[in-house]
């Protein structure tokens, strides 16, 4: 549900139609996850090669399905794809991992 969240946030970012109650649940989708390269308010940057998602002009096209493409597969590997993020095992590892090496740079 999330990715179908971000894209109606998305639609309303650049004024199109969309779903306004999915809108709001997408504002906390994309400040998690978007929001690093695209900019709290969505309008991106050269510095990250974020491109602006407030205004017309789409690199992958502007509708509902091609920004849900966008968001769940990503893009040329720059954009993170939604699709295949870490299980539920890998992330306890990756805990694991992280509290494991961080108790030896206290010591």
């Amino acid at each position: 549900m999330g990715a179908r969240q971000a894209v109606e946030f998305v639609l309303s970012l650049s004024g199109q139609a969309h779903n306004a109650e999915l809108a709001e649940a997408g504002r906390t989708v994309f400040e998690d996850n978007c929001a690093a390269c695209h900019g709290d308010d969505g309008r991106g940057g050269y510095e990250n090669g974020a491109p602006d998602l407030g205004d017309s002009r789409w690199i992958y096209g502007g509708s509902r399905d091609d920004i849900y493409r966008s968001v769940y597969y990503g893009r040329m590997g720059v954009m993170p794809a939604w699709q295949g993020r870490l299980s539920d095992a890998q992330i306890r590892m990756l805990t694991l991992y992280v509290l494991w090496n961080g108790s030896d740079a206290r010591d």
